[in-house]
Formats: structure tokens, sequence, C-alpha cells
């Protein structure tokens, strides 16, 4: 239950960031954007996908992406905390905005269930991953994680591996999109693949870990 008590007050710290900068003007800008593609091309479940997972990036920005959110991790709260709390409640205050996206697409789409399944699973590994890589490495890292998900994510990564160039990035590209949580693997969620509830599962649990050795290391500094 202390370890509960934790996460919430951490979560807690994290949610005025949509209200009170303009982190909630670019989740509503993005789905928009999104939805706007739908209108011209996009399917439903593409849209779906990536509001989770666009959504889950540009939150991470939000809340952990400036110097004063790293800095910040330094602080003692008021209560006994551990690195794996303060990590579990960021990823909480990342992926509830986002999955609140991938509803909202979802309903403006006309989504099925399995659908939007698909984009909450998206949306806590992608998050729990960007959490990982934009904590050490700031919103540099944010922006390009959101462009290689935004234009090769949905790309199977055998389409990459025929290509004949060029040879060193197109297999680093698609070795990241076979490993990692990119969104290929999740459009199979929506026809019942176990395999890819699980993949998506275990990212999100591997990227908390990895951010709450970060906060850990941090701290121990």
């Amino acid at each position: 239950m202390q370890f509960l008590r934790c996460v919430r007050a951490e979560f807690l710290l994290s949610v005025p960031r949509l209200v009170r900068t303009r982190l909630g003007l670019t989740m509503a800008s993005l789905g928009g954007s999104l939805l706007w593609l739908h209108g011209h091309g996009f399917d439903a479940l593409t849209v779906i996908l990536e509001a989770g997972a666009l959504g889950a990036i540009v939150g991470t920005a939000g809340v952990v992406g400036h110097e004063h959110d790293r800095a910040v991790l330094r602080t003692l709260l008021t209560h006994p905390t551990t690195a794996l709390a303060i990590a579990t409640g960021r990823w909480l205050a990342i992926v509830l905005p986002a999955a609140v996206l991938a509803l909202a697409c979802t309903v403006a789409v006309g989504g099925t269930g399995a659908a939007l399944c698909s984009g909450l699973i998206a949306a806590a590994a992608v998050g729990s991953c960007a959490l990982a890589i934009v904590l050490p490495l700031r919103n540099g890292a944010a922006l390009a994680l959101f462009l290689f998900m935004a234009v090769a994510g949905t790309v199977a990564p055998e389409r990459l591996v025929g290509l004949a160039t060029p040879g060193f990035l197109r297999v680093t590209a698609a070795s990241a999109l076979e490993l990692g949580p990119a969104l290929w693997h999740y459009r199979y969620i929506a026809i019942g693949d176990g395999g890819a509830v699980a993949h998506g599962l275990a990212w999100a649990g591997l990227g908390i870990l990895l951010a709450a050795a970060f906060i850990g290391r941090r701290n121990d500094g």
C-alpha cells in the first residue's frame, strides 16, 4: 500500500501539466491532426494506434523532458518513496492522457473495442520506452522518437529489409521495428494476437524498470 500511495503522489504532481502548460493543447492538436488524416486516407486502427503512441511521446516530453523535471528527481518528497514508485507515477502521468486521446479518437472514427485495446497497449508500451529514453537524453530524443514512430512505426521490418539502400540505416531501422514497441506489432492485438499483447506489456514493464534505474542512479550520484 505504501508503494501505491507513493505512485499516486508522484502521479498527482504531474497532472497539472495538462492544464498549466501547453501539454493539453498539444495533445488536442495531435488528436485533431490524426482525425484530419483519417479523413484523407488513414484507416481507423492506424489513427487509434498513433493517438496512443504519439500521445504518450508528447506526454513524456511534457512530463520528464525538461531540465527542471530532471532536477526535481533529486528532491526528496514529504513521504518515503523509491525510484520505482517515481518512475511508475511518471509513467501513469504519461499514459493516462494518451489513453484518453486514444479513446476520443476511437469514438470519433467509429473504431472497435479491439482497436481501442490496441491503442491502449501501444500507449503503455511506447510511453514506457519514451520515459526510459527521454529521462537521460531529454526532449531531443522525444522528437526523434516521435518522428520515427510517426513515419516508420507502422511499417513491418521485412519491408525495410527488402530495400537495397541504405544498408546500415535499413538494418538498424528494421531491428528497431522488430524489437522495439513499433505500432506494426500492436495492429495484431485487434485480431486477438496474444504475442502482440505480451510484447506490449513486456515493454511497459521494461521501460519503467530502466527509468527507475536511471532515477536511482541519479539520486545516488
